[in-house]
């Protein structure tokens, strides 16, 4: 809810101007109000909506900045950004089965293995092949799908980062190395298209500038509006990043799902062999 707490102070801001007062004055009592908590937490400063308001409260020419804050209160920017609940379940799911799965395995290793290793001791019995491999290599069967289990939780714990519009969050290390490009191009997308309004110097076409940047330069020299034009560009690249990140989730969660079954099924299949080798050693 952090992007509608940004709207309303944008909104306020807006309708407070008299010509007395900066952008940044009344941004900053806006801000200060207790009223803004109805519209959500408080911002977080290394976020982008905490960062667009810095920017915007440091714009050097002030007509600029009240275009800009103009342009700011008539987005709405709540719904579009907010983290889907999908997102948020896939998030759960994987936590579940990394808890199932340590639980299972915990459980089989310390009463189930050992009863059975007791059993064929006693009775002086080969343990079954099934059972043997798995006491052998359980230790690095355990550590590979939990590597591969710990890699899906980063990939989804920096998607989640990325949701919550951390600044650079798409820079990062691990982001670059667990977030599929597809999802950081859309991100970073979308950050260009929310900032621009801040830019003192819009970069010219041809120059050092994103595609969005010199696309949003071309329509403010023209008669489009230029709020309309970043209100959808945002929503376009945000669904666009929403589907890449929900892809490679897929991708992750069908992942877990076949290295879980197999496991399980390995379980079963070292837990039974013994019950069948002791049934021909009686």
């Amino acid at each position: 809810m952090t992007w509608d707490r940004f709207g309303y102070i944008c909104r306020k801001a807006s309708s407070e101007h008299t010509g007395a007062d900066t952008v940044a004055a009344r941004l900053g009592k806006v801000s200060d109000e207790d009223a803004c908590s109805l519209y959500g937490h408080r911002l977080v400063a290394n976020t982008w909506p905490a960062q667009l308001l810095t920017q915007l409260a440091n714009m050097r020419d002030p007509e600029r900045a009240e275009r800009a804050l103009a342009i700011y209160q008539r987005l709405n920017l709540g719904r579009p950004l907010d983290t889907p609940i999908k997102f948020k379940r896939a998030l759960a799911y994987l936590s579940y089965v990394t808890l199932v799965f340590y639980a299972v395995a915990a459980i089989y290793q310390l009463k189930v293995t050992p009863a059975f290793s007791s059993v064929f001791d006693n009775l002086g019995v080969t343990p079954p092949t099934y059972l043997a491999l798995y006491q052998a290599y359980w230790g690095v069967f355990v550590l590979a799908i939990s590597v591969l289990i710990l890699l899906a939780l980063l990939s989804a714990l920096q998607m989640r980062r990325l949701f919550q519009f951390e600044v650079n969050a798409q820079n990062r290390l691990l982001c670059c190395l667990l977030v599929i490009p597809a999802c950081r191009r859309a991100y970073a997308r979308t950050v260009d298209a929310l900032q621009y309004p801040t830019l003192d110097e819009p970069a010219q076409p041809g120059e050092q500038a994103s595609l969005i940047q010199q696309h949003l330069r071309q329509v403010e020299d023209s008669s489009m509006d230029l709020a309309v034009e970043i209100q959808t560009l945002a929503e376009v690249q945000m669904q666009a990043f929403l589907q890449a990140c929900e892809k490679q989730l897929k991708g992750l969660t069908t992942l877990i799902a076949v290295v879980v079954i197999v496991a399980v099924m390995m379980f079963l299949s070292s837990a039974y062999s013994p019950i069948f080798s002791l049934g021909e050693a009686i």
